[in-house]
């Protein structure tokens, strides 16, 4: 048994103590003027609020190992508070004709239960006194540094050992700023050279610390804009936006102060009805908040519950100050992710491009990049949104980089492992010039989600998260001048947090509608890591940090430079599909890159996220492109297909003469394989469009569809794929965009001497594939071939030992047809969970398609007498080239058509 497994067995054995421990125990109520109270859900922590009116009480510890607590209460007159389980009383406090505070510590069996699992809006916690968040803030520095925790506890001298360096290197970095003063200097000085090592000495050393970061002018954010939110009731990167799985609760809300109180302010309370608010940001000039909102009565009660299917978010936007009020989308379909452009309009992630994602049960409809024109206020065409970005599967988060660029991260995983490639992609701000920025030929992480540009910086900071749960985990600074892959391009700035699922097992979540609180033993774990054929480096051994709080995590860090930046953060475990996550995770913390978070705000009843200066800022330049959408087209300029990553096999056999250009189609159905479209599992569906030609210096100049996601496979003479692309990309109406080469090396820039023979005359246009490319059908594609050439000996006529086994008659067969189900096995195809030798995360030459098959080498050694045409093999290699797909549609009337060798007139969706 390894490391991390005998780790999941001793946290399983500590769960189950805690139970019988619990079981053992009376559980504590709080009584307020005779009336019991429920506590907040409670946190890993050990953190209950507790409150009635303006009367508060905050419990704060563990019964494990021993029972020991700290306890601050505030009473207004007359106020009596009591604790007490069913029979006894356990502590009493009572005041009289004037407000009293008590703070006290207790090793009382007290056992408070967090809430479980409950379907009611999640409520938001008032203001809370200004001793409550000391409470609170001392006894989260005690969580972080392990004093007292069940799991991993340290002693104050061994936090204070560790602690030390992590304010030195702080210090250090300030003072070469000339931000710290020579008192603070001294004062620390003073208190590393302390031997004491008590609660005193290590609690001096914490406010001194947060003295420090608030110093910082960086931190001198002014007001911070951030919102409640509770986590959605299905935990994974696609459905955590869907509103029909959105959990009410929460508001947009304004931190007053930060880092020197705890006091917000609604600008949300009582303008909506009961719901779920989303990733709110703040126009350039700081005149408006733009943020999605769905409205939700209650939580789902399970999975695709009838009740919420019809469930959406919306855009709206309002004024600084919470005036202004106004929504902006609507209809049945998902908007969220409003992001303002410097030209006055919104981009955002939305389901209208319309198809559903591929993996996994649903319905998960596919959202992509969107645009809102907010100058226009005309009741027509160009005040609807715009659907800009054509990907076959979803995409998250934009973000207007430094240079006027759009970073977003986008699901690619086509023809390949549908659990990793969830990476970063830049575009335009009209959606031209698709061009991959990080990682989409890299397993660790398994995304990156969040991306934020960093002020007066090249780099940007992410979230790195797991596939089968929400965004959180860990954070990350890349630099895109050092790679666009692996793991150079990336620093660790919260290494205390490994990746979610790709290094750390990911805790399984309870599914809906078991009702069972949140601290239930976890039964499964989502693992990406544990296969010798998914390379990367990763760091298998669990950090301290995790040992203590198993499945800790970080999100919506938004940076302040590459070195400070404000996070929220969770003491809680992060739980994936298929179930929900505690709803009161995040807190808002001032982080820094050497290990120092200092929390400035937390509700104990519901998550802070997404938090951010709530103010004007400089605005990018805009950048677009000049795209004109009353063409139909766009062009391709390919300088030289040679210049490949991974490189081309060198040989006149391995010329290139040929592009062909392959359309992925969308999904029109839900759930995954319902239907097939051919034996690759979780298949994309796709059609050739045809090929246009590479000249001798390798270049190619051509004229595509605009609109329309493609994929380009690069052709020898025999017309048989060298390399094909397991990605795609599009234009826009009018777009002209270039590129280096196929698979180029992009830290590489070319810039070549003489006119390539390409530019030397008009874009190429398509010359369309064989009959029954489009739509694909194999069918009229493949069959004609086996019924000229095949059928004569491979038919039930002949006896067993004459065709071998294998009948190419094209009756139906199960899903597909005879003759596809004998052939199938014999072609070199690519799909998720085809383990070892699926060439990932980089597809090498020659693998896939009619080059790879041994179909092909069957036919090209000589099979007894059959003479293919050079029709008969072009109708062969695009069949092969094309992942050997046997239908050009999801829909299972026009499946049923192609089955039976009918024709269709198009795809439902492309």
């Amino acid at each position: 048994m390894n490391f991390k497994n005998i780790f999941v067995v001793l946290f399983i054995l500590f769960m189950v103590f805690s139970t019988s421990k619990a079981e053992e125990t009376a559980v504590s109520v709080v009584e307020i003027n005779g009336k019991i109270v429920a506590p907040s859900h409670g946190s890993a922590t050990g953190t209950w609020f507790y409150h009635s009116g303006e009367t508060q009480l905050l419990l704060l510890g563990h019964a494990l190992p021993e029972p020991h607590y700290r306890i601050t209460a505030v009473l207004n007159p007359n106020d009596r508070i009591k604790i007490r389980n069913t029979e006894t009383v356990l502590l009493e406090w009572e005041a009289s004709g004037e407000q009293k505070i008590i703070d006290t510590k207790t090793t009382l069996p007290l056992d408070p239960q967090r809430r479980s699992l409950n379907f009611e809006p999640t409520e938001c916690s008032p203001n809370l006194h200004p001793a409550l968040e000391t409470a609170l803030i001392e006894h989260d520095w005690k969580m972080q540094d392990g004093i007292g925790t069940p799991l991993e506890s340290r002693t104050f001298k061994e936090a204070i050992e560790r602690i030390i360096p992590q304010i030195e290197s702080l210090l250090n970095d300030l003072t070469s700023h000339n931000v710290v003063t020579d008192i603070l200097l001294k004062r620390f000085q003073i208190l590393k050279n302390e031997t004491t090592f008590d609660e005193n000495h290590w609690l001096l050393l914490h406010r001194l610390r947060r003295e420090m970061v608030l110093s910082n002018p960086l931190f001198n954010t002014g007001q911070l804009l951030f919102a409640k939110h509770v986590p959605s009731a299905m935990s994974h990167q696609l459905t955590q936006v869907y509103g029909y799985a959105a959990r009410p609760g929460g508001g947009l809300f304004v931190l007053e102060s930060p880092g020197h109180s705890m006091r917000v302010r609604s600008l949300t309370d009582g303008k909506f009805p009961h719901g779920n608010f989303m990733q709110p940001e703040i126009r350039y000039d700081g005149g408006k908040i733009y943020f999605a909102f769905c409205e939700a009565a209650t939580s789902p009660k399970q999975w695709r519950d009838p009740e919420t299917m019809n469930r959406h978010y919306h855009l709206y936007e309002m004024n600084t100050d919470g005036s202004g009020l106004r929504q902006l989308t609507e209809g049945q379909y998902d908007d969220f992710n409003p992001t303002p452009l410097p030209d006055g309009k919104l981009i955002f992630v939305s389901t209208r491009r319309g198809g559903f994602h591929r993996c996994g049960s649903g319905p998960c409809n596919v959202y992509t990049l969107t645009t809102l024109d907010l100058n226009n206020n005309n009741n027509n065409d160009n005040n609807k949104p715009q659907t800009i970005s054509f990907h076959e599967t979803n995409e998250w988060d934009p973000v207007i980089l430094n240079d006027g660029r759009v970073l977003y991260t986008r699901w690619d995983y086509v023809d390949r492992d549908a659990v990793f490639y969830q990476q970063l992609w830049t575009v335009r701000q009209d959606g031209t010039n698709v061009r991959i920025y990080y990682g989409n030929n890299t397993f660790v992480p398994c995304g990156t989600w969040e991306a934020r540009p960093i002020p007066n910086s090249d780099k940007t900071m992410a979230t790195a998260a797991p596939h089968h749960g929400m965004t959180a985990g860990s954070v990350i600074l890349i630099d895109p001048s050092r790679g666009v892959d692996g793991n150079e391009p990336i620093t660790r700035l919260t290494p205390d947090a490994r990746f979610p699922e790709c290094e750390a097992v990911l805790a399984h979540g309870i599914a809906l509608p078991e009702a069972s609180g949140f601290d239930s033993p976890v039964r499964a774990y989502w693992d990406a890591l544990n296969r010798s054929d998914r390379p990367g480096n990763r760091v298998l051994e669990p950090t301290e940090q995790e040992r203590r709080f198993p499945g800790h995590c970080y999100k919506s860090p938004l940076p302040l430079s590459e070195t400070y930046f404000i996070v929220s953060y969770s003491f809680d475990q992060l739980r994936g599909e298929p179930g929900p996550n505690i709803p009161n995770m995040f807190g808002i913390y001032f982080a820094d890159a050497f290990g120092n978070k200092e929390l400035i705000y937390r509700d104990p009843n519901i998550s802070s996220v997404w938090a951010k200066p709530l103010a004007a800022r400089p605005a990018p330049p805009v950048l677009n492109s000049g795209t004109n959408e009353s063409e139909a087209t766009g062009t391709f300029y390919l300088q030289n297909v040679y210049e490949s990553w991974l490189k081309f096999p060198e040989g006149d056999e391995n010329k290139i003469t040929a592009l062909r250009l392959v359309q992925v189609l969308p999904k029109t159905t839900p759930n995954a394989n319902n239907p097939m479209v051919g034996a690759a599992n979780a298949s994309p569906g796709k059609q050739v469009l045809g090929t246009i030609p590479v000249e001798e210096d390798g270049s190619a100049y051509f004229e595509v569809p605009a609109k329309i996601p493609l994929l380009f496979q690069a052709l020898d003479s025999k017309g048989r794929a060298v390399q094909t692309m397991r990605s795609l990309t599009y234009l826009q109406p009018g777009e002209k965009t270039s590129c280096i080469g196929c698979h180029e090396n992009r830290m590489q820039t070319l810039t070549p001497n003489t006119v390539s023979l390409a530019m030397k005359r008009l874009p190429s246009t398509i010359v369309p594939g064989p009959d029954g490319s489009r739509p694909f059908s194999y069918p009229i594609l493949v069959q004609p071939v086996l019924n000229r050439h095949c059928v004569s000996c491979h038919n039930t006529g002949k006896t067993e030992k004459e065709h071998g086994n294998i009948i190419l008659t094209g009756e139906p067969e199960r899903h597909f047809s005879r003759s596809y189900n004998a052939l199938i096995n014999r072609v070199a195809y690519t799909a998720w969970g085809m383990s070892y030798g699926n060439y990932e995360p980089a597809t090498e030459p020659n693998q896939f398609g009619a080059r790879g098959s041994s179909l092909t080498k069957l036919l090209d050694n000589g099979h007894y007498n059959v003479q293919l045409s050079e029709d008969d093999w072009n109708r062969l290699n695009t069949w092969m080239d094309a992942n050997a797909l046997f239908y050009g549609t999801f829909e299972p009337k026009d499946q049923a058509l192609q089955q039976r060798g009918e024709r269709i007139t198009a795809p439902a969706l492309e």
